[in-house]
């Protein structure tokens, strides 16, 4: 998620994966919380968000999102 992203909402499925609707602008965007293994960093997980869909209208937006994150 970059600078202007704002996340409306924050879930996690049945799972254990974090998913977040984000609104950047106009648009709307499904993201997905990733850990990966970074032997630099306490603990040795690096944690980014990456996106799933992006440039979506609300709707849509939800829809996924409710969808992922079921």
């Amino acid at each position: 998620m970059n600078d202007m992203a704002q996340a409306i909402a924050r879930k996690t499925n049945s799972k254990g994966v974090t998913y977040a609707l984000v609104q950047d602008g106009e648009t709307f965007g499904v993201y997905k919380r990733c850990e990966n293994y970074a032997p630099h960093r306490k603990g040795g997980l690096a944690v980014s968000w990456r996106y799933v869909e992006k440039g979506m209208n609300r709707d849509a937006a939800q829809k996924l999102f409710d969808r992922r994150a079921a």
